[in-house]
């Protein structure tokens, strides 16, 4: 009975939040609507800072931002947008039109298969996914194994199989290990200022590498620029490393 209490106590404390949140979408949409452009977005930004988050509300949020000539917002927002389902078309329709605004196009450098796969994993098994499905491999190879030492002679012709259950499910397990740690160390950001110099050293009087535009894919190394405060180690699409002021990035 306490815990049906407890849930009953949550969901009226809940539920007025979302019908609050709701409002205030609506309240954005019709400032939108009204060409009222500065107050939607800062409506639309506190909803986003409340935790409240859905693929409407960014696809509206970059869509104000194109009307406010924020491309390079916008694209953040989309690209925002297009990790949810109910969002995903419209949003790469509009990215397809945000790139092509950018006077700037950056060179990129396409994905190795092998980082493709990491990026797979961590946006749609998930390392803890992958390291449960490894595990459990893991643990019925070694289960065989144990059943296996009391000489059962249908299990000791499956030997090999056995050790290849054992072996699979520990790369998978190593590889959901590491699936984390790039997922830790590494974000991708979009630089939505209009230009950003890249230096070779966290110093302003460094040797410039290259210069960032607005719309640019960075990927930030998060371990890195802890090492320096108010910059930010990147890698920008063309493979070039250097580090960056963090003024106007967002990172995804």
């Amino acid at each position: 009975m306490k815990k049906w209490t407890c849930l009953i106590i949550f969901t009226l404390s809940f539920v007025p939040q979302i019908y609050a949140q709701q409002a205030a979408f609506d309240e954005a949409n019709i400032l939108f609507e009204n060409g009222e452009l500065d107050d939607a977005f800062a409506m639309y930004k506190s909803i986003e800072a409340s935790g409240q988050v859905s693929g409407p509300l960014f696809l509206n949020m970059g869509i104000t931002a194109v009307q406010l000539d924020s491309m390079g917002l916008a694209k953040y927002y989309f690209l925002k947008a297009q990790k949810f389902e109910a969002t995903r078309s419209q949003s790469n329709t509009a990215l397809e039109y945000v790139n092509r605004q950018f006077s700037r196009q950056s060179a990129v450098l396409p994905k190795l298969p092998w980082d493709r796969a990491i990026y797979w994993i961590n946006n749609e098994i998930t390392a803890s996914g992958l390291f449960i499905f490894g595990f459990l491999i893991t643990l019925c190879g070694l289960i065989l194994l144990y059943i296996s030492w009391f000489k059962k002679p249908s299990l000791n012709k499956t030997f090999s199989t056995i050790i290849t259950l054992i072996i699979t499910g520990t790369a998978l397990v190593g590889l959901a290990f590491y699936a984390d740690y790039v997922n830790q160390r590494y974000d991708e950001a979009i630089l939505v200022s209009n230009s950003q110099r890249v230096m070779q050293a966290p110093e302003a009087e460094s040797t410039l590498v290259s210069i960032a535009y607005e719309g640019y894919d960075l990927t930030v190394d998060h371990w890195k620029s802890n090492e320096h405060e108010n910059w930010l180690y990147i890698r920008l699409g063309n493979g070039q490393f250097g580090w960056i002021q963090n003024e106007g990035i967002k990172i995804l």
